[in-house]
């Protein structure tokens, strides 16, 4: 199911030293040169990771501000936001946990004998991550290259389709894997449900809003500018929900560099995720893809250059 790996590079044998030793000075000014190059790389995506957790911010900072005008406009300002988190609602209602949203999709547990070759994968990139639990596995029975991660560093579960398996190399699943345990590290899971939450809130704030500033006023002229901020707002949360799903995924792929020994892998597989999906390469598939404020991902050509 999983194709084995490759010889690695001398500079991850732990050799490039005795490598410089029988290969002259040339080679082992070539392994400095990559020990550089990989140097930088890392401090840019501890760049990027910054970005994306300030744009993260700024995000949800909007959708606070955007809940708190609501809340003002129907006399309900004061009132607490939902707690941050994926497990309450804004009434506080206990919801599924990661198993039971996944079974309910018909997914079932995958066990180490039948993928002893995944769990390794796994295995060594929660070691990486710092995870004091590895996420349980799961095979989704529907079509298509995917993986998803679901609950935080307690509960995660990660699923995966069969055509995942079966189309990627062992280090392209490892940068899919990371990817997905990028997700569990960042608490993903809870943000996005906090963000609909907030979302859910701020529509019904709105509705609210318009009604109560018609009730008490019949002076369309004043009010008209306000009422029009209260109808656009629950778009406007849409809009922001769809932003914030689309800076953690650029936030996962560059925490997922950090986790695999291949970082150039994650680029081959979004690539083949691209052609398996749309047939085109991903830069045929941006120049003919319209962007869409609404998309929950980047697309792939957006994903690579931000890894390259």
């Amino acid at each position: 199911m999983l194709q084995s790996v490759g010889p690695f590079p001398l500079a991850f044998c732990g050799v490039s030293a005795y490598a410089g030793s029988i290969g002259g000075k040339g080679q082992a000014d070539e392994t400095l040169r990559q020990t550089n190059d990989h140097d930088a790389a890392r401090l840019r995506r501890s760049l990027t990771r910054d970005l994306h957790s300030r744009d993260t911010h700024r995000v949800m900072a909007g959708l606070i501000g955007l809940r708190a005008l609501c809340g003002h406009a129907s006399d309900k300002y004061w009132e607490s936001l939902p707690a941050f988190g994926g497990n309450q609602s804004p009434a506080g209602r206990r919801q599924s946990g990661p198993r039971d949203v996944l079974r309910a999709f018909g997914a079932r547990p995958l066990s180490c004998s039948e993928a002893p070759g995944l769990y390794a994968i796994l295995s060594n990139i929660s070691r990486r991550a710092g995870l004091e639990r590895a996420p349980e596995l799961f095979l989704l029975p529907c079509h298509g290259m995917n993986a998803y991660a679901l609950g935080g560093p307690e509960d995660a579960c990660i699923s995966v389709t069969r055509e995942l398996l079966r189309c990627l190399s062992r280090e392209e699943i490892a940068g899919i894997i990371a990817h997905e345990v990028a997700h569990i590290l960042h608490g993903d899971t809870g943000a996005m449900h906090w963000a609909s939450a907030v979302q859910r809130e701020i529509a019904a704030l709105a509705q609210r809003g318009i009604r109560d500033l018609m009730a008490r006023s019949q002076d369309f002229v004043r009010i008209g500018s306000q009422a029009l901020l209260l109808a656009a707002a629950p778009v406007m949360a849409e809009l922001l929900i769809a932003a914030l799903s689309r800076v953690r995924e650029l936030a996962a792929d560059a925490r997922a560099m950090d986790l695999i020994e291949h970082p150039k892998a994650l680029v081959a597989a979004l690539c083949k995720l691209e052609y398996f999906h749309t047939g085109l390469s991903p830069l045929h598939a941006h120049l003919r893809q319209d962007t869409h404020a609404l998309r929950s991902h980047p697309g792939t050509w957006e994903r690579i250059s931000h890894l390259s």
